[in-house]
């Protein structure tokens, strides 16, 4: 079983959970805010279990 990617798995899920639902019930103005602010996320996210991994091995 891979650990790595279970983990990924459950990060990326819970933080696309939360853009949603902060999406969902955001004003219109602060829905680009939002999207720009997730994505950015998102790939911090991702850069910090590449180094766990990384780390890891």
């Amino acid at each position: 079983m891979q650990t790595q990617a279970i983990i990924k798995g459950m990060a990326v899920g819970a933080a696309a959970g939360m853009a949603g639902y902060l999406i969902s019930s955001a004003s219109k103005s602060e829905k680009s805010k939002l999207k720009r602010r997730t994505v950015k996320a998102v790939h911090a996210v991702g850069a910090v279990m590449d180094s766990i991994a990384d780390f890891m091995r």
